[in-house]
């Protein structure tokens, strides 16, 4: 029986700034030593670290999966991956243009940018609690993009994380969808401590649709 297969759908770079630490080259080094066939860079409303990330990835014998968190204004944050280039053009259209409206260092897009430019793109919801406000943003998410809107949940490290992972979880159970775990790194040292690491689960949020 062969072994499970492991790809890392949310990994952030340094090029997030005082988010994520280690480079692209350090990630995917270590990627290939501990058998992983793939890593999403998804640093936040950028795309600064993708051709790090190709040429280090290349390096190391590990497929790149291009993406990228987008923290909209209303606070919901979604993780994006262009599925062709044309869709990658319109994510980098979308992320200049939030780009010229937040000023230096800042990015503001609003959920109404994200469907105008959503086209190709697998949008991913990274949601907060198990709250109203999260059925909300799904159900606009799975209106938006159907078969490409998926959840994540992850433990984030925090106080009281448990607990909010357990209602994420029980919430989850309750919903007629599959669902697939894997994990969040934000950097990697020597010592293999991990800033964030747990489970993680990808569900569709459209009936009948395998992941």
């Amino acid at each position: 029986m062969s072994a499970p297969r492991y790809i890392e759908l949310q990994c952030t770079s340094h090029f997030s700034f005082l988010r994520g630490a280690s480079s692209c080259d350090e990630l995917f080094v270590q990627a290939a030593k501990l058998g992983i066939e793939a890593l999403a860079i998804v640093d936040r409303n950028s795309l600064a670290g993708i051709v790090r990330a190709h040429e280090a990835a290349k390096a190391a014998g590990c497929r790149l999966i291009v993406g990228c968190r987008l923290d909209l204004t209303d606070g919901m944050s979604v993780l994006v991956y262009p599925t062709d280039r044309p869709a990658y053009a319109r994510l980098c259209r979308l992320l200049s243009l939030g780009k010229r409206r937040g000023g230096k260092a800042q990015c503001r897009l609003d959920w109404s940018d994200l469907v105008a430019y959503g086209e190709g793109l697998i949008a991913v919801l990274v949601p907060d609690e198990a709250n109203e406000a999260c059925a909300r943003r799904l159900r606009r998410l799975a209106q938006a993009f159907g078969d490409r809107a998926y959840m994540a949940l992850t433990l984030r490290r925090r106080p009281n994380d448990a607990l909010r992972f357990h209602h994420l979880s029980t919430w989850r159970r309750r919903q007629p969808r599959r669902s697939r775990k894997h994990g969040s790194r934000m950097f990697w040292m020597k010592t293999a401590r991990l800033l964030i690491r747990g489970p993680m689960f990808l569900r569709s949020l459209t009936p009948g649709v395998p992941l």
